[in-house]
C-alpha cells in the first residue's frame, strides 16, 4: 500500500496507488467464519513488532526513486509518501488421509493439525529533506493507521487458522508431493482471503478515509493570499486526530454490516 502526500496542497488532492503485497492473497471474496475454540491450541501466531525505515529523496526538485518500483517512478510529482506491507505466512501440520498414484497422477487428502503464522509490516516513509512539518506529521499519520491496524492481524489470523484446524484438503499431481502443496496450497487460501479482508483490504480503507478527511482539511482557495494560507494551515486539526476519526468512520461501519 503507497499513499502520497502532494506537493502543491491548494491544487492537488490525496492520491493513493494500491502496492499492497501479502502472502497467498488468492482471491478478494470471504465467507465470514466461526471461530473454533477446539483448534485454538493447535494455533500458534508470532508477530514482530511493527517496523518503521524514514528514507530521503535528495531534494524537493531531484527526487531520488531508483529503489521504487518503476510504476512510481513515473509520477514523482509528490512531497512524501508512505508504503506499507502487511505480510502473512503459514506453515502447517498434516496428516495423510489417502494417497493414490497409481494411475499416472497423484491424488491426495491431507488433514490440518496445526498452524504456526508469522506475521510481520514493514513500513517506510518517503520525505523530502525540506518537508514540512505538516506533511511529516501527515506521514506519521499512516504509520498511526498501520500500527492500529496490525494490533488486530493475531487474533484475525488465529480464528482463521483455527478454521483450517481439522479440514480436509484434496490435491492432485504429477507427483505426491506435488499433489501435497496443491492440497495445503488451499488451506493458506483460506487463512489469506481472511488477512486479506480484514487486515489488507481494512487498512487501505482507512487510509483512503483519512486522506480523504486530509484533503478536505487543507482544502485551500487558490486565490488566497500567503497570510491566509498560513492561517488556515495553522488551523488545521492534527493529523492523528484525522487518522483517528478515519479509524473510527471504517471501524464503526464494519460493526454495524458484520
Amino acid at each position: 500500500m503507497t499513499s502520497y502526500w502532494p506537493s502543491k496542497l491548494s491544487l492537488t488532492t490525496f492520491r493513493k496507488v494500491t502496492l499492497v503485497v501479502c502472502s497467498a492473497a488468492l482471491a478478494p471474496l470471504l465467507m465470514t467464519a466461526c471461530y473454533n475454540t477446539s483448534a485454538s491450541n493447535s494455533v500458534s501466531v508470532t508477530c514482530a513488532p511493527l517496523s518503521v525505515h524514514t528514507s530521503y529523496f535528495k531534494d524537493s526538485s531531484s527526487r531520488d526513486f531508483r529503489s521504487l518500483d518503476e510504476s512510481v517512478i513515473k509520477d514523482p510529482n509528490y512531497d512524501a509518501f508512505t508504503i506499507w506491507f502487511y505480510h502473512c505466512f503459514a506453515d502447517f501440520q498434516t496428516e495423510d488421509e489417502h494417497i493414490d498414484d497409481t494411475v499416472g497422477a497423484s491424488t491426495v487428502r491431507v488433514k490440518i493439525k496445526s498452524v504456526q503464522v508469522r506475521l510481520s509490516c514493514p513500513v517506510t516513509i518517503w520525505l523530502a529533506q525540506d518537508s514540512t512539518a505538516l506533511v511529516r506529521e501527515h506521514e506519521k499519520g499512516h504509520v498511526y493507521i498501520c500500527r492500529k491496524v496490525y494490533d488486530r492481524a493475531p487474533s484475525v489470523v488465529r480464528q482463521a487458522a483455527s478454521v483450517v484446524v481439522g479440514k480436509s484438503y484434496n490435491g492432485m499431481g504429477s507427483t505426491v508431493a506435488e499433489a501435497r502443496r496443491m492440497a495445503i496450497a488451499q488451506a493458506e487460501g483460506d487463512i489469506a482471503l481472511v488477512f486479506r479482508e480484514k487486515v489488507v483490504d481494512l487498512a487501505d480503507e482507512i487510509s483512503t478515509s483519512y486522506d480523504k478527511l486530509c484533503s478536505e482539511e487543507i482544502s485551500l482557495d487558490t486565490s488566497s493570499n500567503s497570510h491566509e494560507v498560513s492561517a488556515k494551515l495553522k488551523s488545521i486539526r492534527p493529523q492523528q486526530e484525522l487518522a483517528d476519526q478515519a479509524c473510527q468512520l471504517v471501524l464503526d461501519r464494519e460493526v454495524k454490516f458484520l
